[in-house]
């Protein structure tokens, strides 16, 4: 250690350290001592009466309890005195203690855990009981679709004209004679249209071969020839060259498809595969607007024009001249069908023609008029995007000979209706009159003279019920008619399957059944 002295009357710093530590060493003694005692005094507090003056006793008590322990010495060092840690010793009658303030916040507390735990179990509860009732709920649903099944309360109904030659035909087809076997989650218009929707990726991806056409105003058109899908055992990829038309005979029957509003060859690639695998060779004849290019003319037409059919079907013939044609046409394709047969008359070269969904009358107030609102808006957008956006600046600068509605006013169209109002010099035509004179597929339906086979579901909310009520008096009198009305299939669905993922389509195996009736009829 360091011997030397510090200056006179200070303390070496050596040994205040030692007297530190010393005075340290007695609080912590002293410490324990006072805290036993406080303890001790505490507990006898507590015992006491609560009167006021033992209330004093215990003031007194408390105050009896000394601050400040003794003193430590140590050599050659004075005395220092170290105050011991102060300890408040809270009895009922101080002002921080209160039993009943403690006991009303232990009760708050336990209250509110209560409250927690209460909502807790509810909430258990409700998503318990919100499951049960889904599962019984799903349960049920799947139950009656089984029975609604099972049972055949999915028969189809037929109205068939005075005709002999339409009975035999429709005899010959089995389809028409069973109930629809719709998927277990499919039995809904809502589900078949969402599974409609979805369809493009649903089905196997297909090849097809692209013939264009172009029109005398040199406008552009196209014939999509199948070649096969990705369930075939050709298929060697989009790439390949894989074909099960190819090996078909020359003579084999063509099988035209007039495709929807919007449509394109890629909606009908199982009616496709299936037509191959019957005998077929399918076609889909598609239509201005629809070859994922822009217009060439500023021209397009929603139903599709006669003198553009002749195009394509005069190219069928040309390829395939000893081929019988068949017509197959969905929703606005049933309007290009009917009208095209009618116009034709006995020189139709469609042997025979399938119409699933038609719409009927397209004039004021007819189809066009009672679409469901929200598929509607759906179709009126994707119809504005194909043939309007797309073709803005080609439509924009169009001249027409004849007044009539501009770009502006086609694309701010409020609904399906007055689009089709609008579109008449579009189309070619040059007031709305001539538009729904030329177009309309009843005007010409009386001429029609190839068996024809029209399907329609109930549940339809784009080619209305009303629609087929209003014009049933075109299966009456001595032609090859028949109208089949089924209680489920929505709109060109008709899916058929076990679960949930569509197989098939009813209306397919209806039609191509029809088809063969007449071929083998003729055979």
């Amino acid at each position: 250690f360091n011997t030397r002295r510090a200056p006179h009357g200070a303390p070496h710093p050596a040994g205040a350290m030692s007297t530190g530590i010393v005075a340290a060493v007695s609080a912590s003694t002293s410490s324990r001592a006072v805290g036993s005692s406080r303890a001790s005094t505490a507990r006898r507090t507590i015992r006491a009466s609560s009167s006021p003056s033992s209330r004093c006793d215990r003031w007194s008590a408390t105050r009896a309890v000394p601050s400040r322990v003794g003193s430590a010495r140590t050599s050659g060092v004075g005395f220092a005195s170290i105050p011991a840690p102060r300890r408040s010793t809270l009895t009922r009658g101080d002002d921080a203690y209160s039993g009943t303030d403690r006991s009303g916040a232990t009760a708050s507390a336990l209250s509110a855990a209560g409250a927690s735990s209460a909502f807790a179990v509810g909430i258990e509860a409700f998503f318990s009981f919100l499951g049960t009732a889904l599962a019984a709920l799903v349960a049920g649903f799947l139950a009656l679709s089984a029975w609604r099944r099972n049972l055949g309360l999915l028969r189809p109904r037929l109205t068939l004209s005075k005709s002999p030659r339409i009975a035999r035909l429709v005899d010959s087809c089995p389809a028409l004679h069973r109930p629809l076997r719709p998927p277990l989650l499919l039995q809904t218009s809502l589900a078949q249209l969402i599974a409609y929707l979805l369809k493009r990726n649903l089905v196997p991806e297909a090849r097809w071969t692209r013939e264009t056409l172009t029109t005398e105003d040199g406008g552009e058109i196209a014939l999509e020839w199948y070649e096969c899908c990705a369930e075939d055992d050709v298929w060697n990829g989009m790439e390949g060259d894989g074909s099960v038309t190819r090996t078909l005979p020359s003579a084999a029957p063509v099988m035209c498809v007039l495709h929807t509003l919007t449509g394109t060859a890629a909606d009908f690639v199982v009616l496709a595969r299936e037509a191959a695998a019957r005998g077929f060779r399918p076609v889909v004849c598609l239509r201005r607007g629809h070859l994922d290019a822009p217009l060439r003319t500023p021209r397009f037409n929603l139903l599709g024009n006669c003198d553009d059919l002749d195009v394509h079907l005069e190219a069928v013939r040309m390829k395939y001249p000893g081929a019988r044609l068949f017509g197959y046409g969905e929703s606005a394709g049933t309007g290009l069908a009917v009208r095209y047969s009618g116009e034709k008359g006995p020189n139709n070269p469609f042997a025979a023609v399938s119409c699933v969904c038609p719409g009927y009358d397209t004039t004021e107030g007819g189809a066009f008029s009672r679409f469901e609102p929200l598929l509607d808006r759906h179709l009126l957008a994707s119809v504005k995007e194909m043939f309007l956006s797309a073709n803005e600046e080609l439509i924009r600068g169009f001249e027409c000979a004849y007044e009539a509605p501009g770009y502006d006013e086609l694309i701010a169209a409020p609904d399906m209706a007055e689009l089709q109002r609008r579109l008449y010099g579009m189309e070619g035509y040059s007031s709305l009159a001539e538009y729904h004179e030329r177009t309309n597929p009843m005007g010409t339906v009386r001429d029609i003279a190839v068996p024809m086979l029209v399907i329609n579901s109930d549940d339809d909310p784009i080619c209305a019920p009303s629609n087929v009520d209003d014009n049933l008096w075109a299966f009456e009198g001595d032609v090859d008619r028949a109208l089949v009305r089924t209680p489920i299939g929505t709109h060109c669905c008709f899916y058929e399957g076990r679960t949930l993922r569509p197989m098939s389509s009813w209306a397919h195996e209806a039609s191509l059944e029809f088809f063969e009736s007449v071929l083998n009829e003729q055979g």
